[in-house]
């Protein structure tokens, strides 16, 4: 513990500088204890350099592989560009009104990731700019303008970009599986425009998800926060360990004001390697998808859903723990819903391979290939069933398509007397054998409700409330609330089981 040594001298030092008023040291005495205090500094400063040194020798390791991105509209009548270039900001800063005929600029960080010129940044960094719109500035402060767009991969926000050169120094990757928090890192990048700016602090949490709201529905999210400084423009430089090796792709900030305010986000090495020699390799990302939107099983899903807590979640779904990830929602025409996967399925599995979060789930997924067929293993009315799925080619547009989802649990009209209900989806109603057919389909029966004791089990359809047929949630709640504000009892037409009683 004798790294903790200097913060003894310093708390002297301030008790004496901040003595009590009625205390009048000779000058006499002063002289000794500032000369003691000296020296006491000087003897810690050699237990403390090695580790200030860390940090400079990491530092200039790695700054000969970060530039600079300039972005800048040659044509100012186009719009897009931004002058702050981070996925988001709650409240944007204040900024001087541009002249109209004014050019677009931002700033943006890049990696070296080989000899010959090839640098790794983020898709949001360039994505308004064509290739002769952005410039790069090595750390000698050399300028580089014949720039190339190589690939983008809009599902992780990484993007690779080219200058012709060579004998460049590439950056080291660490493994960022060995990363855990509290460790010290180090970020470089070129914030407001100030190039080769470094800053520290430590990793404050390691797989964060559903940092960045992209319209992707279908992003590969592995976040380290951070409280090392990020602001606008450090986007595409590196989050350091000790040795210098990039642990991560700084890529976003929490902010209220614009800027830093203690939360900034890295994507993860392994994602940002893995994409940078792909779309090095090729320009572009082959990947297969599923087609759900999902959710750890935490309390921030018990919120989602109206519960109290995970225990809550736990217990509605009849799961044995929180391990597996839930599945909020299913797009249509993907493979997840022509396998039959439905909105409250918990995935444990797939293909031997076990989910406990969605680390796990978007790790497995973003390895397997298109056009193959893989056993998803999921949890649906506390029983496991094993559904085979043929994974396709991961669109890049899914414009028009719908979805169904979970909806919450905690209202009434959404779940009187211990029913949770769907609109049938003509995937959902195919997968399914209800084809033709018009109703709402029951996702989930509450623990020792009335549905429950009256047989009612999910994956039934209810096509009639009493003698009125129903064709969507909406018409059901409605029809729900009509009769049991006139009674108690309350009948139910289930295909396959006739009319069923709740009282």
């Amino acid at each position: 513990m004798k790294y903790l040594q200097p913060f003894p001298a310093l708390v002297v030092l301030c008790s004496l500088l901040f003595a009590s008023p009625h205390y009048h040291p000779t000058y006499a005495n002063q002289q000794e204890s500032v000369s003691q205090l000296k020296q006491d500094l000087l003897e810690l400063e050699k237990i403390t350099k090695p580790f200030i040194q860390t940090f400079q020798k990491a530092s200039q390791l790695a700054c000969q592989s970060v530039v600079s991105l300039i972005t800048e509209k040659k044509d100012p009548a186009l719009k897009g560009a931004r002058e702050l270039l981070l996925p988001y900001k709650e409240y944007p800063p204040k900024r001087e009104p541009h002249p109209e005929n004014a050019p677009k600029k931002g700033f943006g960080s890049g990696i070296i990731v080989t000899e010959d010129g090839y640098i790794l940044t983020n898709y949001h960094v360039i994505k308004d700019f064509s290739a002769d719109e952005i410039a790069v500035v090595t750390h000698t402060g050399e300028q580089y303008k014949d720039v190339k767009i190589v690939g983008i991969d809009p599902n992780t926000d990484l993007a690779v970009i080219k200058i012709d050169g060579k004998d460049f120094l590439p950056a080291e990757f660490g493994d960022s599986e060995l990363v855990q928090v509290g460790d010290w890192v180090i970020t470089i990048g070129s914030p407001f425009g100030y190039q080769q700016t470094v800053s520290t602090g430590i990793i404050s949490a390691k797989g964060r998800t559903h940092v960045i709201p992209f319209t992707l529905p279908f992003t590969y999210e592995n976040f380290f926060q951070t409280d090392a400084a990020v602001n606008p423009g450090n986007s595409g430089g590196p989050l350091l360990n000790l040795r210098g090796e990039v642990i991560g792709v700084n890529t976003a900030i929490a902010t209220r004001s614009g800027g830093f305010q203690g939360i900034g986000f890295a994507i993860s090495a392994s994602i940002a390697k893995e994409t940078a020699e792909a779309l090095i390799a090729g320009g572009h990302i082959v990947r297969g998808y599923l087609g759900v939107g999902s959710r750890e099983i935490n309390d921030d899903l018990a919120d989602i859903l109206g519960l109290k807590d995970k225990k809550e979640v736990i217990r509605r779904f009849r799961l044995p723990s929180e391990k597996g990830v839930f599945v909020l929602e299913v797009w249509s025409e993907t493979p997840a819903s022509k396998a039959g996967i439905v909105p409250g399925d918990i995935i444990t599995e797939i293909d031997g391979q076990r989910i406990s979060n969605m680390t796990d789930l978007q790790q497995v997924v973003r390895h397997v290939r298109a056009d193959t067929r893989i056993i998803v293993k999921v949890i649906r009315d506390g029983a496991e069933n094993a559904l085979e799925v043929e994974v396709e080619q991961q669109p890049d547009d899914l414009t028009g398509r719908t979805y169904t989802a979970v909806r919450k649990l905690d209202e009434p009209t959404k779940f009187s007397l211990g029913l949770l209900v769907n609109d049938l989806s003509l995937e959902v109603a195919k997968s399914m054998g209800f084809e033709g057919e018009k109703g709402v389909l029951v996702v989930d029966v509450e623990l020792n409700s009335e549905a429950e004791r009256a047989g009612i089990k999910p994956g039934d359809l209810i096509t009639m409330v009493g003698t009125k047929k129903v064709d969507s949630v909406i018409e059901f709640m409605t029809l729900m609330d009509e009769f049991l504000e006139k009674s108690s009892t309350i009948s139910l037409f289930v295909k396959n089981k006739g009319f069923i009683t709740l009282k």
